[in-house]
């Protein structure tokens, strides 16, 4: 606005050197005035940019894909949907983001769901429901029966699920070496192991591989692992979790695929109301793209960060199919019925049918 008012100024000027008549500067000067009161109108007018939080580290591979999100949406609604991204929990601990998203303080996360605020959330990364990233799509994946679970279970919050972001098949970080390494039903015989903050993975690893399971925040773990206050840890979610954030203090990557991790992207609901329909259509098709994307680059990160661990000093160790078959055939006989009043036996069912019709 300030260039209209100079050029405006530059004509004044010519016009009193005489090279311009009045009626031609009059004209100029109104159509300058009038460009300047709907520039100001529209940047009074301007959306408010909302906060957009994630939990991994700047640089990471969630952190470039949300950043991707957010400069596409800004573009392709002109402006009028506009974020700050907040990448390593700098707004907070996921679980107290999605509290935070829930009353409006924070308009939306890439991160996992608050099992605090709802012990049915557990299904989000259920113990051996799914083994391989084929079986992750069918149930967590667009119109993915898990997927619909989980959204009804965020409305009743007041939060809206947008789309997902496919982390990848979680294995176990430890920080010593296990006696029986290569045997993942001993592996982890007498570890203290740091599991999700549900009773079926205290079930699974303290009844079905022998640890000493234990609850603990995830923001502080490092300082756990590099203490020997836990000796390892569930929930790294992939390859890359593990290197992104415990690469330096751990010595085994233990890829016991126990659990599909998927990050949601969830938006309080009166905030994703007050956006336009054209714009709510527009983010839609823009986060429906970049999951679908994320679908194909989830397996190629993994055997990417395997590599990257082994720079780092880190040894992956891969079990055979059979054996996890195995453990997965204990955990669902064992430790699922143990806490079908936290995940009830219904969902899992629904869950599990799904996966025998898309075979």
């Amino acid at each position: 606005m300030e260039a209209i008012f100079q050029s405006a100024y530059h004509i004044y000027i010519i016009n009193l050197e005489g090279s311009v008549d009045m009626k031609r500067f009059s004209l100029c000067l109104l159509i300058m005035l009038t460009l300047a009161m709907v520039f100001s109108a529209a940047a009074g007018d301007a959306a408010p940019r909302l906060m957009f939080s994630h939990h991994r580290p700047a640089g990471s591979p969630l952190d470039i894909d949300v950043k991707t999100i957010a400069s596409r949406i800004e573009k392709e609604t002109q402006g009028r949907v506009a974020f700050d991204v907040f990448p390593a929990g700098q707004l907070g601990d996921y679980s107290v983001v999605h509290e935070r998203i829930a009353i409006g303080d924070v308009a939306c996360q890439m991160a996992p769901l608050a099992m605090q605020t709802d012990k049915q959330f557990g299904i989000a990364w259920f113990p051996y429901l799914v083994i391989n990233m084929d079986e992750a799509r069918t149930l967590y994946g667009k119109n993915g029966v898990v997927r619909e679970m989980i959204n009804d279970r965020l409305k009743k919050q007041g939060l809206v699920l947008i789309s997902t972001w496919p982390a990848g098949i979680g294995g176990v970080c430890v920080a010593k070496e296990p006696k029986n390494i290569n045997d993942p039903s001993k592996a982890l015989n007498g570890f203290k192991i740091r599991v999700m903050a549900n009773k079926v993975n205290e079930y699974v690893f303290g009844d079905v591989l022998g640890a000493i399971p234990t609850s603990m925040a995830w923001g502080e773990l490092f300082t756990a692992m590099q203490t020997g206050v836990v000796d390892g840890l569930q929930g790294s979610a992939s390859a890359e979790g593990a290197y992104s954030q415990f690469r330096d203090v751990t010595k085994y990557y233990l890829a016991y695929n126990d659990h599909y991790e998927s990050f949601f992207l969830s938006m309080n609901e009166e905030i994703w109301n007050g956006i336009s329909k054209k714009d709510q259509a527009i983010i839609l098709k823009v986060c429906d793209e970049e999951e679908a994307k994320r679908w194909v680059q989830a397996p190629k990160d993994e055997a990417i960060y395997r590599k990257k661990l082994a720079d780092a000093g880190v040894k992956t160790i891969v079990y055979k199919d059979e054996d996890l078959s195995k453990i997965r055939d204990r955990v669902a006989k064992e430790c699922w019925p143990k806490v079908y009043n936290e995940v009830p036996k219904e969902m899992l069912d629904k869950a599990l049918n799904a996966l025998k019709k898309a075979k």
